[in-house]
């Protein structure tokens, strides 16, 4: 996928799905017939200071940075700016769904993520409305510069901290949730699996990320592509089947799981969110990049790689099959 992207112009279409009967209903689904009829870009600043130029619909057409990629399974794609020198910020999209959920199954079929380059910092996260943190922040998949293992990460107001105690595969590094203080760390779990971020994430053709939010807790699961993929989870741009129920309980052991609060509390109303910033609060730290060798070589700091090395982010983009959500019946 290295290689020069045919990208589309954006389109809009509706195309939402309802079938009934089942544990779990089928309530969205965005492929690339649809997915820029549920999802509206953001052009403002960046919350977390990143060496980035959000830009709106229009911008983005323009300059070829969303679409859908023919070439590759016809993709929703969305990408950086990989040409010009950026003085005052990199070219990127950001996008959020029109739409606030509370409670259900999301899950996002990924070919391609901007990871595992220096100086980027991307995420498919999903956000509470409201002045952050009040309700709630979930980071499916994020990271940093050279990561090779993905971080889920929840974010909250006071009052939420996590069991350590779970039966998942990820390693629980923080169970303080509570974001608005001066450490913004949350409850953090990483994965495991060298093919859940970044270079060998994209190099084994991506995979699918589902998140379970109930009153008890928030669980994320991750399949890598060519894996045991649950048989009632669809995947790339097929249209999912009315009757078949995806149904987690018999899925294999999840990646993370959180609980120990008032999830009710803390998590409401939430839009799933796709973004690349540069450095920022986190990938832009000294101490970070400094620590990180790959990326320290490079440059003396995040912004000044960021802003002299167009051609560095061919690859820092997003190839999406489809988002789907399910909620009870």
């Amino acid at each position: 996928m290295k290689s020069q992207l045919a990208i589309s112009a954006l389109g809009l279409f509706l195309g939402i799905i309802r079938p009934t009967n089942a544990a779990y209903e089928l309530l969205d689904e965005f492929t690339s017939d649809n997915f820029w009829n549920g999802f509206e870009f953001y052009s403002g600043a960046d919350p977390t200071g990143g060496t980035v130029q959000y830009v709106d619909r229009i911008a983005a057409n323009k300059q070829s940075l969303a679409g859908s990629l023919p070439n590759i399974n016809n993709a929703v794609y969305m990408g950086v700016d990989h040409i010009s020198q950026a003085p005052n910020g990199r070219a990127s999209v950001r996008v959020s769904s029109t739409k606030g959920y509370d409670h259900g199954l999301f899950v996002v079929d990924i070919l391609h993520m901007p990871g595992g380059i220096c100086g980027t910092w991307p995420a498919f996260w999903l956000l509470g409305s409201g002045t952050w943190p009040a309700n709630g922040e979930i980071d499916v998949v994020e990271g940093v510069n050279s990561n090779s293992q993905n971080l889920m990460t929840l974010h909250t107001s006071a009052g939420c901290s996590m069991n350590p105690v779970q039966k998942m595969t990820g390693n629980m590094t923080s169970t303080k949730c509570d974001s608005g203080g001066n450490d913004n760390t949350g409850c953090q779990v990483q994965d495991p699996s060298p093919l859940s971020y970044g270079n060998a994430f994209n190099q084994n053709g991506g995979g699918v990320f589902a998140v379970e939010w109930t009153s008890q807790q928030i669980t994320i699961y991750f399949f890598p592509r060519n894996s045991t993929i649950p048989s009632d989870l669809p995947t790339g741009q097929s249209k999912a089947n009315s009757a078949v129920a995806p149904n987690p309980a018999n899925w294999p052991t999840p990646s993370a799981v959180f609980s120990g609060c008032q999830i009710d509390s803390h998590f409401q109303n939430m839009s799933m969110i796709f973004d690349t910033t540069f450095c920022g609060q986190w990938a832009g730290q000294q101490d970070v990049w400094s620590a990180d060798s790959t990326c320290a070589a490079k440059a003396g700091t995040c912004a000044d790689y960021v802003k002299s090395n167009p051609s560095a982010f061919a690859d820092a983009y997003w190839a999406v099959n489809s988002v789907r959500v399910w909620q009870d019946s």
